[in-house]
């Protein structure tokens, strides 16, 4: 019912012995350090528990030191188990990038002149500050530049400083000392010292603390830090790259921000235009993952309708990339007969003033009228309704499977829908 980071046992005990004990309980947990301890020593018993993985046997009666040194030594190798299993973790997330992979794949000019000279910049250990909204493919860029530097073959982790609390941010980045606050029951390595010598990309760094600024602004100017409640100095060799989607210069001037943090990660700056700016990137991205979802669907699609594209890249696309890939996944799904048709995007986009269908044939403009007539109609009496789809069914005297089977159809979530 617990986990354990060390078991210390007896040998001889009513029931089962301690090397049953041991192989029962690693066979549970693989990196569970077992001291066990006995009266009588016995070659073949010592063989057949280290075998079965204890990590030390020692004789009664049992020197009090020596029992300490053996577990201070089996939390040592706990804790460096951990360590690289977090790094092996962290990296096979980061080589596991949902936006493609690690080079930055674009059709637009503006960005792949951008790309030329962080390409430059990944050689140095500059830090390097990378602008613009949600979805634009900043992590994506972060880990273009990892990969094209020095740094390469080490760690890049990557932390969100507004998914996480910011006394926890403190510790997850310095580490802290047993006793530093409530909960802080031993030493814990933080990611500068885990992840020293790779690439440590901070997101969303708009929303630290001044006293993790402080912090920050330290190991920028001399590379040092110290854990939380310790006063010892640490060295790091870690490079930082640091995004947000905020003005940074507005926080200045609020007052959240520090001027001299802000230069010190500024020292070169790449701001990522929203999608709707990069008009190209619309319709390449848009087949690639339209081509990527078809392949793990297991779907064949061989065309996109022209109007589909004329009502894309009419679009304002506020989700950026991240939108785009979620609309391309949804078409595919739905997608019958190979063909992407404009019918299966969401009713926002057939619904959205000018973006409608521009043909002279009747069935289509037919067909976006009354999928137009249907989104308005609909969503007007989910609203009135608060969102309540039994309620809004009886309303418009409509069945209420039938109106889920049509909300699912036109992309309305009635979680979702703003109330009047």
């Amino acid at each position: 019912e617990e986990k354990y980071d060390v078991v210390i046992t007896d040998f001889n005990m009513p029931g089962k012995n301690g090397i049953e004990l041991t192989a029962e309980a690693i066979k549970l947990e693989p990196e569970l350090v077992v001291i066990l301890i006995t009266a009588f020593v016995s070659i073949k018993s010592v063989v057949d528990a280290i075998k079965l993985g204890a990590f030390d046997y020692l004789t009664k009666p049992v020197d009090k030191d020596e029992l300490l040194l053996s577990v201070k030594r089996g939390l040592e190798k706990v804790s460096l188990m951990k360590e690289n299993q977090f790094l092996k973790d962290r990296l096979e997330k980061s080589g596991d990038d949902s936006s493609g992979n690690s080079e930055y794949l674009t059709s637009s000019t503006v960005i792949q002149e951008m790309l030329e000279e962080a390409g430059k910049v990944a050689s140095t250990d500059s830090t390097v500050l990378i602008t613009g909204s949600n979805g634009t493919g900043k992590e994506v860029l972060a880990k273009f530049i990892h990969k094209n530097s020095k740094r390469s073959s080490q760690p890049f982790v990557v932390i969100n400083c507004a998914a996480i609390s910011q006394q926890l941010l403190e510790s997850e980045l310095f580490g802290h000392v047993r006793g530093s606050f409530t909960g802080a029951i031993k030493d814990k390595k933080g990611y500068f010292e885990i992840a020293d010598n790779g690439t440590l990309f901070l997101d969303e760094i708009g929303e630290i603390t001044p006293q993790i600024q402080v912090k920050l602004l330290r190991v920028l100017q001399d590379g040092e830090f110290s854990k939380v409640g310790d006063t010892k100095k640490q060295k790091t060799n870690i490079r930082i790259l640091a995004a947000t989607n905020r003005d940074l210069n507005k926080l200045i001037e609020d007052g959240t921000f520090r001027e001299d943090l802000y230069y010190r990660l500024n020292v070169f700056e790449f701001h990522l235009p929203s999608l709707k700016n990069r008009p190209e990137d619309i319709e390449y991205y848009f087949e690639m993952f339209v081509n990527d979802f078809a392949r793990k669907n297991k779907k064949s699609v061989k065309k996109i309708n022209e109007d589909v594209l004329k009502i894309l890249n009419g679009y304002d696309w506020p989700g950026n990339i991240r939108e785009l890939k979620n609309i391309a996944e949804r078409v595919t799904i739905l997608s019958e007969n190979s063909v992407i048709s404009s019918d299966l995007l969401p009713g926002k986009f057939l619904s959205n003033g000018e973006n409608g269908i521009d043909t002279a044939d009747y069935n289509k403009n037919k067909e976006m009228v009354v999928r137009k007539f249907e989104v308005n109609f609909i969503t007007k009496y989910l609203r009135l309704n608060k969102g309540n789809v039994a309620a809004t069914a009886r309303t418009i005297n409509f069945h209420p499977v039938s109106l889920r089977q049509k909300l699912a159809k036109l992309g309305i979530n009635p979680d979702t829908v703003r109330y009047n």
